[in-house]
């Protein structure tokens, strides 16, 4: 992976006067967006031109909520006000301890959080690793540690059982059967539900390989469109490139998997929506040309995943996703 250009790397870092959140809970995607504009191939006019677009839209950061301490952390999880704190406990952690020791140990103790503020804090955390700056990674533990939200304990997985795509397709959460006007509630929704841990462990464990579960992800998502499931996407490829620093990369396919299944409950199944349409002839040139142009942040995340994904599976199918998603908008 390439180093981004010293400009982006300087909008991403004096972008952390904002807070990981805006609007009540909403993930700021200033970081993700801009890395991913850089790596399409944007010009630095454009990535500007973004960020500064985007920046209107978020808060500054709140003030600290006390000191963190490693005797002290559980306290602190899920408190999003406590979002500086935890920046200034995660600075303090990797100057003394390293970055990649500090990320190996809070991925392990976030990891059943993984669906947390809607897969944002472990997309934050997979683009954060790629950028290569301290401070953004202590921004994006932050994101995650600050939001978490576990959705319970693992279930007891069926023997035999169903590939990711099979389990899913019997699956139909009913649209609007979860209450809750954004992701991140209507998951907590479903969380409760007797249902959800009999939907989880109707998969097979030796089925639940990441890319069988972005495979069958990126089918959901074709058949649907649903903007809930477009995160699934993008979590698969998160995850995937977090992989190389899980302590335990099996169980966090596991959690992975009760996320997904809990989004894709969440957004009511395979009757949720219609399926993706659009011109599914677009050159990958072509695509990120008008990604670089957009100033939806989800447009560029989604390319900019479709096309690692793309090259990394082999799979030209991640190519008339995107082009399809960008020529119907």
């Amino acid at each position: 992976m390439s180093a981004l250009k010293p400009s982006t790397l300087a909008l991403i870092e004096g972008g952390h006067r904002f807070s990981p959140f805006y609007e009540d809970g909403l993930a700021n995607h200033l970081p993700m967006a801009v890395a991913a504009l850089d790596r399409l191939g944007a010009g630095d006019a454009e990535i500007t031109a973004f960020a500064a677009h985007y920046s209107t839209m978020l808060e500054h950061m709140p003030p600290l909520a006390g000191p963190i301490t490693e005797g002290t952390a559980a306290d602190f999880l899920g408190r999003r006000a406590a979002a500086a704190s935890w920046i200034a406990f995660f600075r303090a952690r990797i100057t003394i301890a390293g970055a990649g020791a500090t990320t190996r140990l809070w991925l392990a103790r976030l990891m059943p959080g993984i669906g947390s503020v809607a897969f944002h804090g472990l997309l934050r955390l997979a683009y954060a690793v790629e950028t290569d700056s301290p401070g953004e990674l202590a921004h994006a533990l932050s994101a995650w540690a600050s939001d978490y939200a576990a959705l319970g304990p693992l279930p007891a997985f069926a023997s035999p059982g169903l590939s990711p795509e099979a389990a899913l397709g019997r699956l139909d959460g009913a649209k609007g059967r979860y209450p809750g006007g954004d992701i991140v509630t209507r998951m907590q929704a479903v969380r409760l539900d007797p249902a959800f841990g009999a939907a989880v462990a109707g998969a097979s464990v030796d089925g639940l390989t990441t890319a069988a579960m972005a495979r069958a992800l990126h089918a959901a998502y074709r058949a649907t469109r649903s903007f809930t499931l477009l995160h699934g996407i993008t979590a698969c490829h998160a995850f995937r490139l977090l992989t190389p620093l899980m302590t335990d990369e099996a169980e966090g396919r596991l959690y992975l998997w009760q996320a997904l299944v809990c989004a894709y409950m969440s957004a009511g199944g395979p009757k949720a929506g219609a399926p993706l349409s659009g011109d599914e002839t677009l050159s990958w040139e072509r695509i990120a040309r008008l990604a670089a142009v957009s100033r939806d942040e989800h447009d560029v995340k989604l390319v900019y995943t479709c096309r690692q994904e793309g090259e990394f599976y082999g799979d030209d199918s991640y190519r008339r996703t995107a082009s399809a998603y960008l020529s119907s908008r």
